[in-house]
């Protein structure tokens, strides 16, 4: 049974996502990240930029303007992170051990080059690695709501369609 990735999931669903979805794992570790870069942003940061201007004039002057740079990157990840935990959807973890859900892992075959590739499905992709696939991005979304035995078929970013069989699915704590 094929699927397009555009076409809805097993629920009748549209797969095209607005809103970030996370497992409860991703969640409270994005969170934690957010509290812990607070926490520099408001108290280590300051500290080091008072201790900077008591160094000579020169050192201080690089050392306050390393500080700032360091204050930007961390405002702008928290602002980052802010945004993904204001907008996600925390996925149920009732779904079946059968079916791909988001924090699963997939093997699937590439069925026109017989590659066969193992992914961890994730509601946002960027902080788990190469072999994670985003819940959003056309791969992730023809998997959703899938089991093995199942053929999706992809349309990939120019327009190219990619068969996937989906060989065997596993829980989040160990890959297939």
């Amino acid at each position: 049974m094929a699927r397009h990735a555009r076409g809805g999931d097993a629920c009748g669903m549209d797969t095209v996502m607005a809103r970030p979805l996370l497992t409860p794992q991703e969640h409270q570790s994005y969170l934690d990240e957010l509290n812990r870069l607070c926490e520099v942003r408001d108290r280590d940061l300051p500290d080091l930029l008072r201790e900077a201007r008591t160094f000579v004039a020169n050192d201080a002057a690089e050392e306050v303007i390393q500080i700032h740079d360091d204050q930007a990157a961390v405002n702008a990840r928290i602002a980052h992170l802010t945004e993904i935990l204001s907008s996600a959807t925390i996925a149920s973890g009732d779904v079946e051990p059968h079916i791909v859900a988001l924090g699963r892992w997939v093997e699937v075959e590439y069925v026109r080059s017989g590659k066969i590739v193992t992914y961890r499905v994730a509601g946002v992709p960027a902080h788990h690695g190469a072999r994670t696939v985003s819940a959003g991005s056309p791969v992730g979304a023809a998997l959703l709501g899938r089991s093995a035995g199942d053929m999706v078929a992809v349309e990939l970013p120019g327009g190219r369609v990619e068969h996937l069989r989906i060989l065997s699915v596993a829980g989040a704590d160990r890959a297939p």
